[in-house]
């Protein structure tokens, strides 16, 4: 199975919202908050842009608003393609003005999340993260500790979306188990399990202080970096149309 990842940036997202389709207007009216609503449109914006360039749509608005990510019964983000289901899953994560958008070309159950590397406090540590975390933490140097805590946060953001449960269920009920706690702009490997006893296999990396994670429940290579023209360009495509 490839995975594929895509990454954008506020400064990415049109002004307009001719590029979303008729659902997602009515629903970003709803968003009175403006970081809410700029967070939401960013999501959007890099799932459109992964969806587009895995299928070479083109970045114009009035195709883009062909393509709609709508919340399933559970919750997940669902692709419709002329209002039809497509044949891909996706994830969605966003975090200070970055987001990231995972996509399989198949079914599967699939969770990404991008975390900042920033202090917690100790109580943060033993209320959310399982003893079997809580040791790795604290054997970790001590440059290295939120880094890791980061990584381990985020995965469990992951398999938690995968599970298509999210932060309703008890972090602690998922456990990382890392191949390597050295970070770095390259992928490693992470797996994460349930109490239940299920295996979710992914990776994760550095990136711009920050973690990337992306989790699934089949076997795949590193994330497969997607491209979507340069800002300019997609404002200037969307605009035009």
């Amino acid at each position: 199975m490839d995975m594929y990842l895509l990454e954008q940036r506020e400064q990415d997202v049109p002004e307009s919202n001719d590029w979303l389709g008729a659902r997602e207007r009515d629903h970003v009216r709803t968003l009175n908050f403006l970081k809410r609503r700029a967070d939401w449109r960013l999501g959007r914006w890099a799932a459109k842009c992964a969806i587009a360039s895995l299928q070479n749509i083109p970045l114009h608005a009035d195709l883009l608003a062909t393509i709609q990510i709508c919340p399933a019964p559970s919750g997940q983000p669902e692709v419709l393609l002329h209002g039809n289901p497509a044949d891909v899953t996706i994830s969605i994560s966003h975090r200070s003005g970055v987001a990231i958008c995972a996509l399989a070309a198949n079914s599967v159950r699939l969770g990404c999340d991008l975390e900042v590397v920033e202090p917690h406090s100790a109580t943060f540590v033993a209320d959310y993260f399982t003893p079997e975390e809580q040791e790795l933490i604290e054997r970790a140097a001590t440059n290295d500790r939120w880094r890791l805590v980061a990584m381990l946060w985020s995965a469990k953001e992951s398999a938690l979306k995968a599970l298509q449960e999210g932060l309703r269920r008890d972090t602690r009920s998922v456990v990382v188990k890392p191949a390597t706690l050295s970070g770095g702009e390259a992928w490693s490997s992470i797996e994460v399990h349930s109490i239940e006893g299920e295996c979710f296999r992914g990776w994760w990396r550095e990136r711009d202080g920050g973690v990337q994670t992306v989790v699934a429940d089949d076997f795949f290579s590193p994330p497969i970096q997607l491209q979507a023209p340069n800002s300019a360009d997609q404002k200037s495509a969307v605009d035009a149309a």
